[in-house]
């Protein structure tokens, strides 16, 4: 009788902790389509000094806003477990002036190693 209990015990508390961590991790998913999301906007955030000093060299007349930038593609350039050498392309709308209409995208590529970011292209 009293192993009955241990094991029941043992298995409910089993199955309370499985269906508890099983609920947390399902509350946490970020949909892979949602527009700027917490990690989109941190890449964006840590990407910004250099595109700024990349879209001010090539038009120092214009600026632009993160909350518009958008990430076309994110790809990892060797393949296997922890190689961490990405190219990312961003899409920022620029503009001249507070009031004025946007300027035509500029497209810049980056490569994000373990060493930094260097920017790759500006296009636009």
């Amino acid at each position: 009788m009293k192993r009955l209990l241990i094991a029941l015990t043992v298995i409910s508390l089993y199955l309370n902790l499985t269906f508890t961590i099983q609920g947390v991790a399902e509350i946490k998913k970020v949909s892979v389509g949602e527009k700027h999301n917490d990690f989109y906007d941190a890449l964006l955030v840590l990407l910004d000094p250099y595109a700024r000093e990349a879209i001010k060299k090539k038009y120092p007349e214009r600026s632009y806003g993160l909350w518009n930038a958008e990430i076309l593609e994110v790809t990892r350039k060797s393949d296997g477990y922890s190689q961490y050498n990405f190219t990312v392309k961003v899409k920022y709308d620029t503009y001249t002036g507070p009031h004025n209409p946007p300027e035509s995208p500029v497209n810049i590529t980056f490569g994000v190693k373990l060493e930094g970011v260097n920017v790759i292209e500006v296009l636009g």
